[in-house]
C-alpha cells in the first residue's frame, strides 16, 4: 500500500478516515459521479440478483455536466470538506461500452485542484488491459490516486452462482493479482457482502453461515490488497431478491450478529488493508430489510466496542491462522 498502518488508540482497525487524514492532512469527501451507463452484467446477463442501481444512487446526483455534478456535490457536502474523491461507483463505468467516456470525464476530473483522486467501481470480469494502463498512467500522470473497487462480495463460487454475480472467485484474484503485477499506481478495494444466500433447500433460503463469510476476509486478505469494504446484505425493492424473499423463508442478519460478526472479521483482515466501508447504507425508501434500529454511526460503535471487550485488533487473529 502507499501508507501503513499505524492503529491510533481510538480505533481497533486502519479506518479509511484515518488513512486520509495521515496521507493529506485534512478530512476529505467522495462525490458520487453519474456516467449513467448503467450495469454492463444487467445488460448483458441480467444483473446480480441483489442489485438495484437507484438505491445505491445518493439524491443529488443528477444527470448533469461533470463539473456541474462535482459543484452539486460540494454544494451538498455544505463545504464541510477541502479536498474530494470524484466517485464513479454506479454501474460499470469500467466496461468495454463505458470505459472511453468515462476515462475522458476522468481525465479533466483529476486535474480539479480540489480533487485528491478518483474512485470507480469495477467489475473484475470487464476490465481490459487499455483501461487499466491508462488508468495507471493518468494516476502517475498527476500524482493522484485512482481506486479500483471491486466486488468480490464472496469467495464461496456456490454463493457467487447463486446470486448471478457472473464470474467466479478465482476470477476476481487473476484480476487482482495482474493489477498488483502490472499496474502498480492503482489502489485496489475490494467489496464483500455479508449475509448472501447459497442455495434454495426445502422452501427455504440457505444463507452463508459464519465459516463461509469469515473465510471470504480470510482468502482476501492473502491478497494483499490495499482496501476492503464490508457491507451487509439488503433486500432492495425492484431487485430478484425482493421476489425471493417474498416467496420463501430467507434469514436476514439481526444487527447485534453482524456487529459481532464484523468484530470478528476486522481480527482476520491484514492489519495494512484500509477499511473504506464496515457497514451499508441503502436509501430508506428502497429498502425492505433488514430494518435496523440502530443508526450507521451506533453500528460503527458497536463494532469498536465489542472488539475492545474481546481484546480484538485488525489483523489479531492471522497470528495463529496459516494461509
Amino acid at each position: 500500500m502507499k501508507n501503513s498502518n499505524n492503529l491510533n488508540n481510538k480505533k481497533p482497525y486502519y479506518s479509511f478516515s484515518d488513512y486520509a487524514k495521515n496521507k493529506f492532512k485534512i478530512k476529505v469527501g467522495k462525490i458520487s459521479i453519474n456516467t449513467d451507463f448503467g450495469c454492463a452484467h444487467k445488460l448483458n446477463d441480467g444483473g446480480c440478483r441483489f442489485c438495484n442501481l437507484e438505491s445505491y444512487k445518493p439524491p443529488y446526483i443528477k444527470e448533469d455536466e461533470i463539473e456541474n455534478q462535482w459543484l452539486n456535490g460540494i454544494k451538498n457536502y455544505k463545504n464541510r470538506y477541502k479536498k474530494y474523491y470524484g466517485y464513479f461507483q454506479l454501474g460499470t463505468p469500467l466496461s468495454k461500452l463505458a470505459s472511453k467516456e468515462s476515462l475522458f470525464y476522468a481525465e479533466r476530473l483529476i486535474k480539479f485542484d480540489d480533487c485528491v483522486g478518483l474512485m470507480f467501481g469495477a467489475r473484475s470480469d470487464m476490465l481490459e488491459e487499455e483501461t487499466l494502463k491508462k488508468l495507471n498512467d493518468l494516476a502517475k500522470e498527476n500524482d493522484k490516486e485512482i481506486w479500483l473497487e471491486m466486488g468480490a462480495q464472496s469467495s464461496n463460487d456456490e454463493t457467487l452462482n447463486f446470486i448471478n454475480r457472473g464470474h467466479n472467485y478465482k476470477s476476481f484474484v487473476e484480476t487482482v493479482n495482474n493489477i498488483k503485477e502490472n499496474y502498480k499506481n492503482l489502489i485496489i478495494c475490494a467489496h464483500i457482502i455479508f449475509g448472501l444466500p447459497k442455495r434454495i433447500e426445502n422452501n427455504k433460503i440457505i444463507i452463508e453461515n459464519k465459516n463461509d463469510m469469515i473465510k471470504t476476509i480470510k482468502d482476501i486478505s492473502k491478497l494483499k490488497i490495499d482496501a476492503v469494504k464490508f457491507h451487509q446484505l439488503d433486500i432492495v425493492r425492484s431487485s430478484y431478491f425482493e421476489n425471493i424473499y417474498n416467496e420463501f423463508d430467507f434469514p436476514i442478519l439481526d444487527e447485534d450478529y453482524y456487529i459481532e460478526l464484523i468484530a470478528e472479521a476486522l481480527g482476520f483482515t491484514e492489519k495494512n488493508i484500509i477499511i473504506a466501508r464496515l457497514t451499508g447504507d441503502s436509501l430508506r425508501d428502497s429498502l425492505i430489510a433488514p430494518k435496523w434500529k440502530k443508526s450507521k454511526s451506533e453500528i460503527i460503535n458497536l463494532i469498536i466496542k465489542k472488539m475492545n471487550e474481546r481484546n480484538i485488533k485488525q489483523g489479531d487473529l492471522l497470528k495463529n491462522y496459516c494461509y
